[in-house]
C-alpha cells in the first residue's frame, strides 16, 4: 500500500468519525426510558441516569470530532512525507 492510499483511507475514516459525532445523540432513548416520568426517588434516579447518559453522549460526540480531526492531520502528514520521498527520489534520479 502506498502512502497516498493510506492517507486517503485515514482521511475517509476521519470523515466518517466526524459525521458519526453529529448523529450520536440519536441513540438517546429519552428520559422516559429511565423512568424519569415516575414520582419520587425512582423518577429522580431515572432523571439522574438520563442526565448522565446525555453528558456521556455529548462527550463521546466531541471526542469523535477530535479524533476525526487527528486522523485528518495524520493523513496530511503522510501526504507531506510521500511528497518528500518523491522529491528525494527525483533528486537521486537526476544525478549523473
Amino acid at each position: 500500500m502506498r502512502l497516498e492510499d493510506l492517507a486517503q483511507r485515514l482521511e475517509e475514516a476521519g470523515d466518517r468519525l466526524a459525521r458519526a459525532s453529529t448523529t450520536i445523540n440519536i441513540i438517546d432513548p429519552g428520559a422516559r426510558a429511565f423512568g424519569a416520568d415516575s414520582d419520587g426517588a425512582l423518577g429522580q434516579t431515572g432523571r439522574d441516569l438520563h442526565r448522565l447518559l446525555a453528558i456521556a453522549l455529548n462527550d463521546r460526540g466531541r471526542e469523535a470530532v477530535e479524533h476525526g480531526a487527528r486522523l485528518a492531520e495524520t493523513a496530511h502528514a503522510l501526504r507531506r512525507a510521500a511528497a518528500g520521498y518523491r522529491g528525494a527520489e527525483e533528486d537521486l534520479q537526476g544525478r549523473p
